[in-house]
């Protein structure tokens, strides 16, 4: 302020203005700039404060719950309808049969035309209303699950199930046994874990079918809307349809299958003492955007929040079901738009769950902090040239250092032989990691399909 108020009155001398004059303009420009500071709000200026944040209250939900009622009798009132003018018809075709001038047939025939279209029109106008009413009573139940939610943490995975072809980048390694080990081993205080695959996936083989519902196994295509969308290969687009999981609590952590937990963590870990998440932002360097990127043109159309900073990659993503739902009625194109993406490796990926972090975070509902805090560490691996690996190195950083999360590379060898050596000593890594087996699995699984790439000493 002291350089402006020098470069102003340096300004004005020179112009040969009066002091008054010099004073009357010099408090117009600084509240002119006061005002900038209040509505531009800079993200410097943003504070962050832990606060109750309640969007649905008890009552409003109730009357939701009423209004999808009265829709369900509206339903029914119109089916009874539609019946009755079914049998009306039967009458009138039994009538034209019995007509006895033709006169009498025509005028028969006449209503019947007439009577059919309105009932293919009332049928058209049912399916509407029972789409509509069960878009309504899937929005109503997780509101109603957000306001009797008893603060419970849930963690959801998606897991596109077992993938060992050689050239496939995403192949199974082992990790997502261990990535839900580690959960059970270091996040006792989580409620449930709900894996979502897709319908035409099996299920993961180590765990036992009679195990009890700490572990729930989600079929995706019964969450998205459009069944064109389905299956999904885009992990992202999974992510869009997270919050409609029923009975899922408000409060939810996302993971991917190659992210593992070192230690024992808290609920504060991901989340303020007044519920808000808590996201670890990799690096303050600011984005750019590339004029091919399907995001950019969204982006320039004001349609989507641009996000400033870099990606929260493999990490934890703390979320809560109500902020979603605001951010649906905010940009109710966007889910549809991510989910029309089924395959993982075109440019629409993480690009677009930042949407949703840089749309929380203008509107303060996250804690955003430096991924230092996080003390989230990458193992750097060299896999296609390495057979044995530099596990031993990650092994004794890893119980040597303060570390809470890792995140192990993929980029395994494609020869079989060294993969399967890779294999083996991988398998063993993990078990030094985490040796105690829940008791969720099953005792020395082994998968009948992908045998020749399970190493044989299990």
């Amino acid at each position: 302020m002291l350089f402006f108020k020098k470069s102003f009155s340096a300004f004005f001398v020179k112009c040969n203005l009066k002091k008054i004059q010099y004073k009357k303009i010099l408090l117009i420009f600084t509240f002119l700039f006061i005002l900038v500071l209040i509505f531009c709000k800079p993200e410097s200026l943003i504070n962050f404060t832990d606060r109750d944040l309640q969007f649905f209250t008890k009552s409003e939900v109730e009357k939701i719950g009423v209004k999808v009622k009265k829709n369900w009798i509206s339903i029914e009132l119109k089916e009874l309808q539609i019946e009755q003018k079914e049998k009306e018809i039967t009458k009138k075709e039994r009538d034209l049969e019995n007509a006895s001038t033709k006169k009498e047939s025509e005028k028969i025939k006449l209503e019947l035309e007439k009577d059919k279209q309105m009932i293919q029109k009332d049928k058209k106008d049912l399916e509407e209303r029972k789409k509509n009413y069960e878009k309504e009573n899937k929005l109503y139940q997780i509101k109603k699950e957000i306001v009797e939610d008893k603060g419970k943490i849930d963690v959801v995975f998606s897991w596109g199930g077992i993938m060992n072809d050689m050239n496939q980048r995403n192949r199974y390694n082992y990790e997502f046994q261990f990535s839900l080990r580690a959960v059970y081993k270091y996040l006792p205080w989580v409620d449930t874990i709900y894996i979502l695959i897709n319908s035409n996936t099996d299920p993961p083989y180590w765990i036992k079918k009679d195990y009890p519902s700490k572990i729930k196994i989600i079929d995706r295509c019964t969450l998205i809307e459009n069944e064109d969308h389905c299956p999904t290969f885009n992990s992202f687009a999974v992510y869009s349809i997270a919050h409609k999981i029923p009975g899922l609590s408000n409060k939810f952590i996302l993971l991917d299958d190659d992210f593992f937990f070192n230690q024992p963590i808290t609920r504060d870990y991901m989340f303020t003492p007044k519920g808000v998440p808590k996201v670890y932002q990799k690096r303050k360097k600011k984005m750019t955007y590339y004029k091919d990127d399907p995001l950019y043109g969204l982006i320039k159309k004001k349609k989507y929040p641009r996000y400033k900073y870099a990606r929260y990659s493999h990490i934890p993503k703390p979320l809560r079901r109500d902020f979603i739902l605001k951010f649906d009625e905010h940009y109710p194109g966007y889910a549809e738009l991510v989910q029309s993406h089924l395959k993982r490796y075109t440019r629409l990926t993480e690009d677009y769950s930042m949407i949703y972090f840089e749309f929380f975070y203008k509107k303060r509902w996250i804690k955003r902090l430096d991924q230092v805090h996080a003390k989230f560490h990458q193992l750097p691996m060299r896999h296609e040239r390495n057979i044995t690996m530099e596990f031993e190195d990650n092994y004794k950083t890893l119980t040597t250092q303060d570390i809470i999360t890792f995140n192990c590379n993929d980029n395994f060898s494609k020869v079989t032989k060294i993969y399967k050596k890779q294999l083996e000593v991988l398998w063993k890594f993990y078990n030094k990691l985490y040796r105690e087996v829940p008791d969720y699995e099953l005792p020395n699984p082994q998968h009948e399909k992908y045998t020749e790439f399970f190493p044989s000493d299990l």
